[in-house]
């Protein structure tokens, strides 16, 4: 070391002990201490919720570590850069664990989201891992190509279904890019149909609620004496046109309802198996409504959002399709007894799946026709014989295959969708991506963020632990930066509270 690194660590020491607990600090425990509260503040706080270098050096100073820590704004930017450097270095080395095994059936989902440039994102709906999260030039069918994962068909994935709002390269990407089907987003669909009809209807339901108040005002200022007739006529019709507006609007939520429940793969009042044919049938009985309501509000974009719904029926029933023969498949391959798959496909699941559904809903109908439907099931599961003939292992080993197969069911990418809100948010506070920060934050997705059992996305797609991730991170540090001495900020103002000589 220099002469003049001694004389600056030699004043640093003799400036440190300035606060009571400062001599915690040097021991040897409370320094480790000390680099990890550091790097868990820059890891939690500055990368995974985007707080700036200058709040996270103004929390350093008012805790008293600023004199055993160098936390000015560019030496956290620093620091920070260091951390993302380990982070990038984790997803390297934990790539090589991230193997499917041979064959491993995947349930896709993928959109675009924009803040300038396209960022595209391709998720496993059921785990939440993400394949793909890049910035690129474009969204066309060959740019996604481009992004999939090295050698995918190599690898083993067997993809059942590509969930999206069937963007023309979606759709391709799903029937040639990965040889499976293309599912439409339920997410999606009620979105588009809820923007002409259901706006048009809130609106004029307004202007209705409006007239009938200015008509009101007036008829109670008239005189009593000579009330005007004309005016009570109009009060009369526009109540009637309310109440119309009214009906309207319950049939438009009562059909949106209906759509809803309809996309699942059993059905909801039965608890029976529902088939593609019987989908497609249920969801096109709803279309004489919807062209009711389009003709009367939205006019050409009603009709539009119609008429983009009944092409999309197909789409939507290809999904509940793809995931009974995704099913069935796995079933036989655990099992060959006839008896045995029909109680798992016509008792077991069907409670599993509305148990579910119940858990994950938070609309408060919703979440009780769910529940009602599950305990319904439940009734079922334990009047069947082969319920009692099973033994509790058989029967907690096929409750453990249930739940995994009933959650690989997914109707919307609305896991994707939370991904792109929270990409917003970031862009947002770190004003725009580099590459690197991207990267870093896929690679927490996927390894870091933890589901209320415990598990990551990377954990629950490929069966088995990943090292920590800031456990990781945090032993690649032993020692902080050390703090320097600006010459201004430690030298009093000689003119403080005195007047300024002129």
């Amino acid at each position: 070391m220099s002469r003049s690194s001694v004389h600056r660590h030699q004043q640093s020491i003799d400036r440190a002990e300035q606060y009571p607990e400062s001599g915690g600090w040097e021991t040897v425990v409370g320094y480790q201490w000390l680099v990890r509260l550091v790097i868990a503040v820059v890891y939690h706080f500055g990368i995974k919720q985007g707080v700036g270098a200058e709040s996270l050096s103004a929390f350093f100073k008012a805790i008293h570590v600023d004199t055993h820590l160098g936390c000015s704004p560019t030496a956290l930017r620093q620091l920070k850069r260091r951390v993302e450097a380990a982070i990038v270095d984790y997803g390297r080395t934990q790539a090589e664990r991230c193997q499917p095994t041979e064959g491993q059936d995947v349930w896709l989902g993928a959109d675009e989201t924009f803040f300038g440039l396209p960022t595209l994102v391709l998720m496993e709906l059921a785990s939440g891992f993400i394949f793909t999260e890049v910035e690129t030039q474009d969204r066309t069918y060959r740019t996604w190509t481009s992004q999939l994962p090295p050698e995918w068909e190599q690898a083993g994935w067997t993809c059942h279904s590509l969930v999206s709002d069937e963007a023309r390269a979606l759709i391709k990407l799903a029937t040639t890019g990965l040889g499976t089907v293309s599912v439409a987003d339920l997410f999606h669909v009620l979105r588009n149909l809820g923007r002409p009809l259901g706006r048009s209807l809130g609106q004029q339901l307004a202007q209705v609620e409006t007239q009938a108040r200015q008509l009101l005002h007036r008829l109670s200022q008239a005189s009593t004496d000579a009330p005007d007739p004309s005016l009570q006529t109009q009060y009369d019709a526009v109540v009637q046109q309310q109440q119309q507006v009214i009906d309207d609007q319950q049939r438009y939520r009562q059909t949106r309802q209906a759509i809803s429940l309809s996309v699942h793969p059993f059905d909801l009042e039965t608890g029976q198996w529902q088939l593609a044919t019987d989908l497609r049938a249920r969801l096109s009985a709803l279309l004489p409504t919807l062209n009711a309501l389009a003709a009367d509000y939205g006019g050409a974009s009603a009709w539009s959002a119609v008429a983009t719904f009944e092409r999309q029926i197909p789409a939507l029933a290809q999904g509940v399709h793809a995931w009974w023969r995704w099913a069935t498949h796995a079933l036989s391959v655990e099992t060959q007894d006839p008896e045995v798959q029909t109680w798992v496909l016509t008792v077991l699941l069907p409670w599993l799946y509305w148990s579910q559904q119940a858990d994950k809903t938070r609309t408060p109908h919703l979440k009780h026709r769910y529940q009602q439907a599950a305990s319904d099931a439940f009734n079922s599961l334990m009047k069947a014989e082969m319920t009692l003939m099973l033994q509790a292992a058989d029967v907690l080993r096929w409750i453990q295959w249930g739940r995994r197969m009933c959650a690989n069911y997914q109707r919307t990418s609305s896991a994707v969708e939370g991904r792109n809100g929270y990409l917003a948010q970031r862009h947002h506070a770190s004003r725009g991506f580099s590459p690197q920060a991207l990267s870093v934050l896929t690679i927490l997705h996927n390894f870091d963020l933890k589901r209320p059992d415990g598990s990551t996305a990377a954990q629950r797609l490929f069966g088995h632990p990943f090292p920590d991730l800031f456990e990781s991170v945090l032993s690649t540090f032993t020692e902080l930066p050390m703090p320097r001495r600006s010459s201004v900020s430690q030298q009093p103002n000689p003119w403080y509270g005195q007047s300024v000589p002129a």
